[in-house]
């Protein structure tokens, strides 16, 4: 697998945090982040980082990876619903069959998403663990 330094660079606001858009004109959010309102078509928008927490509304749990991805199996993903209203698909981590169920709390973290050996890059990212007290 070959990552390139600069393409994670260009895209590193995306990978630590999660932005999304307010469009100054109508008051539309839009998540992930465009520059084009998607209601009323302004370019008036800003961009706003969304809290991170949210419900665990369903999951899965994967025994395959894809190349480079070998050492993180079994694999948690999660559909969440985020406390601002929009509903992603983002993976999970800290969690086994003992501590995950559908409708509890999680919370946004950055963890390690996948290295590159042929040149050591790491590319870390945004993934949901179960929120304290959970």
């Amino acid at each position: 697998m070959k990552i390139a330094p600069p393409s994670v660079w260009r895209i590193k606001d995306s990978l630590y945090n999660l932005i999304a858009a307010k469009c100054e004109d109508c008051g539309n959010i839009t998540f992930p982040y465009q520059q084009i309102c998607s209601k009323c078509g302004s370019t008036n928008v800003k961009s706003i980082k969304l809290s991170g927490e949210g419900t665990l509304i369903d999951y899965t749990v994967s025994y395959q990876a894809r190349e480079g991805f070998e050492k993180v199996l079994p694999m948690y993903v999660g559909i969440i619903r985020l406390d601002e209203g929009f509903t992603i698909v983002a993976p999970l981590t800290d969690v086994n069959e003992s501590n995950i169920k559908e409708g509890i709390r999680v919370k946004a973290t950055l963890r390690k998403l996948r290295s590159d050996s042929s040149n050591g890059l790491i590319v870390y990212g945004v993934k949901f663990r179960p929120a304290e007290g959970q």
